[in-house]
């Protein structure tokens, strides 16, 4: 269990968010599902309750089965919007940016990545990478990031999470299916991004040694989107539409494995929970903060997030999270907080201390 750590301190210059239409209440969403599906939807009513997510965004109507994002939340779209509200907050030009590095599991298409089409409609030059990387993608990204930009000729770097897994869910399989309930309460959809560049010595906000590792060697993957890859082609028969699948029993029992994994990386990287403000950890749903205070035994306030706002955003989540609680009010000069990532798909955790500075939002 050795994670990868970067001892560095990296300006963040900006951050950004960008969720599709308005929010929708589980109630609403629940009401939509029985009418135009004509499903009993007990079971998603109690998982609401379980999952503690009161609203999510949604790139669809929930209209009919099969759905393509509306125009304009397009996981690109997305990505691209939540990318140029970061840079303007940075004050910079998308002409300034040396990379683009995007992660996300739902892209727009297999090729060309999702990058691509963010760097045409923001008129980015730069090059650009993405990775296929769910909830933990923040962390494999940053990583990247501090070999960009350790050099003498470094700019600034635009790192984005988005995601669009609403439209993996069919709901027609809710009444056979019943893990797809899951998909259906737990997930939202949107993007959230970084500008960072190198120390410079000066005040600011910061991200200070992030760390990324996993503990899923001989695993099978807790949460996958195996339909569509080279091993499932599209085009054999009986083919429908991709979903998610999530094996519940161990995501639940390993999850805190993965958290007191990140912990431990955190600690050999000298950080020490009593000088953090908070701790941000991934928002697998909006109960995550009550469930991680208790197995830890720390104070529930020392935990933020906003899951029972927006759902779980995947690749998206902790860059939302972030720039929610940067933009709060909540912070003051000189708060640190420490964020935390876990990831099921093959048991992947990472994480960095945030540190608010004088130009933190």
């Amino acid at each position: 269990m050795t994670a990868r750590i970067a001892a560095t301190r990296l300006r963040l210059l900006g951050s950004g968010a960008s969720l599709p239409g308005e929010p929708i209440g589980s109630a609403a969403l629940l009401a939509r599902i029985a009418a135009n599906f004509g499903i009993e939807t007990r079971l998603g009513r109690a998982l609401a309750q379980r999952l503690g997510v009161e609203t999510r965004h949604h790139s669809r109507d929930w209209r009919i089965s099969l759905e393509t994002p509306h125009p304009g939340h397009r996981n690109p779209e997305l990505a691209a919007a939540a990318v140029g509200n970061a840079l303007t907050q940075a004050g910079l030009d998308a002409s300034r940016l040396q990379y683009l590095i995007g992660h996300t599991t739902t892209p727009a298409r297999l090729l060309p990545p999702n990058s691509a089409e963010v760097a045409s409609l923001l008129g980015i030059t730069a090059p650009y990478a993405e990775l296929r990387q769910a909830c933990t993608g923040f962390a494999n990204a940053l990583q990247l990031a501090t070999g960009l930009l350790s050099g003498p000729t470094a700019a600034p770097i635009a790192i984005v999470g988005s995601e669009v897994g609403s439209v993996f869910c069919d709901p027609a399989v809710l009444a056979d299916e019943p893990g797809q309930w899951v998909n259906l309460m737990q997930m939202g959809d949107g993007a959230g991004a970084v500008v960072i560049g190198p120390d410079d010595g000066t005040a600011g906000a910061a991200i200070e040694n992030p760390f990324f590792g996993h503990i899923g060697l001989g695993r099978e993957p807790g949460f996958a989107l195996e339909d569509g890859g080279s091993d499932w082609p599209a085009l054999r028969p009986g083919h429908r539409n991709a979903q998610f699948r999530h094996a519940h029993e161990t995501v639940l029992r390993e999850g805190l494995s993965l958290f007191r994994a990140g912990l431990a990386a955190a600690a050999r990287a000298g950080v020490r929970l009593d000088d953090m403000r908070y701790l941000l950890p991934h928002q697998a749903n909006g109960l995550v903060g009550d469930w991680l205070a208790k197995a830890l035994d720390l104070p529930r306030e020392r935990f933020v997030g906003n899951g029972a706002a927006v759902g779980n955003l995947g690749s998206a989540s902790i860059w939302v999270a972030l720039h929610a609680l940067r933009t709060s009010g909540q912070l003051a000069d000189g708060d640190r907080v420490l964020v935390l990532g876990a990831e099921a798909t093959q048991y992947l955790y990472g994480g960095f201390v945030y540190h608010h500075g004088a130009h933190g939002a």
